[in-house]
């Protein structure tokens, strides 16, 4: 496929990403009929049409939408090809893209990424969701941050676990103690703050309380855990979360009893990766790097 035709796919998938032109070609960076004459002359080349207009907005044919997985697949795999022979030109892979959550990138992987060097691999975030960590991979992200467990044929490397805290704020009985750890049981009945079901920690917390038959007087949803801190700050009851302390939120480590013990509730996280990619070696030697870098700072338990 001749160079021109690679970048039209990649035009095409814009668009199906963004739903119209006009958004498209803003992340482009290219004039809106420039995008559109590329995407009429690859439905030239395809003898199909791949769009009809829905509204503002267009919708994939039955033919598009057929097209996608496997334009995908190019584009991917183009890149991949790319890359693999500036690898094998320079010795050197130049940039990889990372997935992971906003939590993840906040918390660890923007933290990391600055203590990394120009020698290093350029290693740029792409923001995504728990539940598509396996998608972000076969869509061209080289490793993903999952909380977890990687499907069976993925290469991954385990980072440790990220504890579950307790947040409340300063002038809470728990503060005024210097309370540091409280088993699950000690919060019944308390009004809690939670990430949704968008989160794999809602049901890491939402499993351990089942277990331990734990139940909370009232429950507020919210999906961001800086903003469940600053509402434990703020007065609003005891937020849960995964992420480190900010606003002077007190926090408390949140031990699951079972019957080997007390243990710190946490969420198993790993760097994934599909196996055979060209950068496999250097991407295992990243993950134990992250890994390190968990452990140094203090943010993960042990596996």
């Amino acid at each position: 496929m001749g160079f021109m035709n690679l970048r039209r796919l990649q035009y095409f998938l814009a668009v199906v990403d963004h739903g119209t032109v006009t958004g498209a070609a803003d992340k482009l960076h290219m004039a809106q009929p420039a995008l559109s004459r590329q995407i009429k002359t690859l439905e030239r080349e395809l003898k199909l049409e791949l769009f009809e207009p829905q509204g503002s907005r267009l919708a994939l044919t039955a033919a598009g939408r057929a097209l996608v997985p496997a334009a995908r697949r190019l584009v991917v795999e183009a890149l991949d090809f790319e890359s693999a022979a500036t690898l094998l030109r320079t010795g050197k892979v130049e940039r990889l893209t990372v997935a992971a959550t906003s939590a993840s990138l906040r918390t660890f992987l923007a933290p990391f990424i600055a203590t990394m060097t120009p020698a290093d691999p350029q290693l740029v975030a792409r923001e995504t969701s728990h539940f598509e960590m396996t998608e972000s991979l076969r869509q061209g992200c080289d490793f993903a941050v999952s909380p977890q467990a990687p499907d069976g044929d993925l290469r991954h490397v385990p980072l440790g676990r990220m504890p579950v805290r307790a947040y409340v704020s300063k002038d809470h009985e728990w503060a005024r103690d210097g309370v540091r750890q409280l088993p699950l049981s000690a919060f019944a009945g308390v009004p809690a703050i939670l990430t949704s079901h968008h989160s794999v920690s809602r049901f890491l917390l939402d499993d351990a309380l089942s277990r331990h038959d734990v139940t909370f007087s009232s429950v507020t949803e919210c999906d961001d855990g800086q903003s469940i801190m600053a509402l434990a700050v703020a007065g609003h009851g005891v937020g849960f979360s995964t992420e480190r302390p900010l606003y002077g939120a007190h926090p408390i480590l949140v031990l699951d009893d079972d019957d080997s013990g007390a243990r710190p509730l946490g969420l198993a996280l790993h760097v994934a990766w599909l196996p055979g990619h060209y950068a496999e070696a250097v991407i295992e030697e990243l993950a134990l790097r992250i890994r390190d870098f968990l452990q140094a700072e203090g943010i993960a338990l042990g596996a």
